[in-house]
């Protein structure tokens, strides 16, 4: 958001809550490889005056990388010669050499009227003496769904732009667990299979606005990262308990604590939220864990004796959340290799159901950004957000 990037336009709207809610609740941060090596390579061409939000990002809760994310190989683009050049000295060649076709080719804005079909990613090696950028070619649903795989057996909640929200909520639609699957895990977990299918449904969590907090506190653009930085510090108490619950669930012996404990986060979350006038809603929705490959519906032996899950759980690193749980393992309980996981994704369609909370973002837009956006560019995104979100909130309301 530094000057000089030019004006946001009416996606940033939906893009920027997606982000201040993510950068305020979460504890700690992370992004794939594929893209650290991606910005290390175009940032100083797209972005020549800096990232002061990317710079907060980092400092405020520590940048972690999964790997993963980006799962094929790529295809060369580029081709320098190192004659005892330093990595760096071969980069800025690369940028030179290479500066107007990054301009074109890695500056995609957020436009749900044209979304890219694939997205591209530079990364770059040393090999004998050459310096060599390759260039690879994901497809939204690659993407989006090796994301979902890399955090789904974590506490990493996703965050993605609104081009790519409907792939979000089509790889988190619920697992079809049979109801004779559902009654063995009761069985085992000496739970109700009622509980059960209930701690599986679509499920809204009330937040804090915190954009409109955000926005109504600033007065110019550059004040935003500092705000943000405070903001987070005013909402610690929400992340630790967000730790808490982690570790809650980790710890507990039975499906059924481990529900439980969600319940009384909701609870604690339903309090602290009450003094915000303005509010509105996360949209979150369970599912059961059972390691990596396993179909529950071929028989509960079958993913009892796995031990999968445990080694990708390791794998992850998940830091203080999980450092004195990972190295347990999960060889106390067998019925412990099943965690019931709740995630979310921000409810952005709400904006536009309380007009008081689009109407007052939008005036700090004119105020901040100096735009002005039209009611046909409004409808435009609240039309696209809405078609994506449609059955899930109609099935909560139900």
């Amino acid at each position: 958001m530094p000057r000089g990037y030019g004006k946001p336009n009416v996606e940033f709207l939906f893009s920027l809550n997606t982000f201040v809610e993510t950068f305020i609740a979460s504890s700690e941060f992370y992004t794939s490889l594929d893209e650290l090596n991606h910005l290390n390579l175009t940032t100083p061409v797209l972005f020549p005056n800096g990232r002061p939000i990317l710079n907060l990002v980092a400092k405020s809760g520590g940048l972690r990388f999964v790997a993963g994310v980006v799962d094929k190989p790529g295809q060369e683009i580029y081709r320098g010669d190192l004659f005892n050049r330093s990595k760096n000295e071969a980069q800025k060649d690369f940028v030179m050499q290479y500066g107007q076709k990054i301009q074109e080719k890695y500056f995609i804005k957020s436009d749900i009227n044209d979304v890219l079909e694939t997205i591209p990613l530079v990364t770059s090696k040393f090999e004998d003496d050459s310096f060599i950028v390759s260039e690879t070619k994901s497809t939204l649903i690659e993407l989006v769904s090796n994301l979902m795989n890399v955090s789904k057996s974590s506490s990493i909640q996703t965050s993605l732009p609104i081009s790519l929200y409907g792939k979000q909520l089509e790889s988190l639609s619920k697992t079809p667990y049979s109801i004779q699957s559902l009654d063995m895990v009761a069985k085992i977990h000496n739970a109700k299979v009622e509980d059960l299918k209930n701690s599986l449904n679509y499920q809204f969590l009330p937040i804090p606005s915190f954009t409109n907090i955000l926005l109504s506190s600033v007065t110019s653009v550059s004040e935003i990262p500092y705000k943000l930085g405070q903001l987070r510090l005013d909402f610690q108490e929400l992340r630790d308990k967000f730790v808490q619950l982690e570790v809650d669930i980790y710890e507990s012996e039975k499906i059924k604590e481990q529900i439980d404990a969600f319940e009384k986060f909701k609870e604690f979350w339903t309090v602290f939220n009450k003094k915000y006038v303005d509010r509105k809603h996360r949209i979150y929705f369970g599912n059961f864990d059972f390691g990596e490959g396993v179909d529950i519906d071929k028989g509960v032996d079958s993913y009892l004796d796995g031990d999968s899950f445990s080694d990708s759980f390791k794998e992850l690193n998940l830091g203080k959340i999980a450092a004195n749980i990972a190295g347990k393992g999960y060889s106390w309980y067998k019925d412990r290799r099943v965690i019931s996981r709740f995630k979310g994704i921000t409810n952005i369609w709400e904006l536009f159901e309380n007009s008081n909370g689009i109407t007052q973002q939008l005036k700090h837009f004119e105020r901040l950004f100096n735009v002005q956006f039209s009611n046909q560019e409004i409808n435009r995104v609240h039309s696209f957000v809405n078609s994506k979100l449609n059955n899930i909130t109609k099935e909560i309301s139900e």
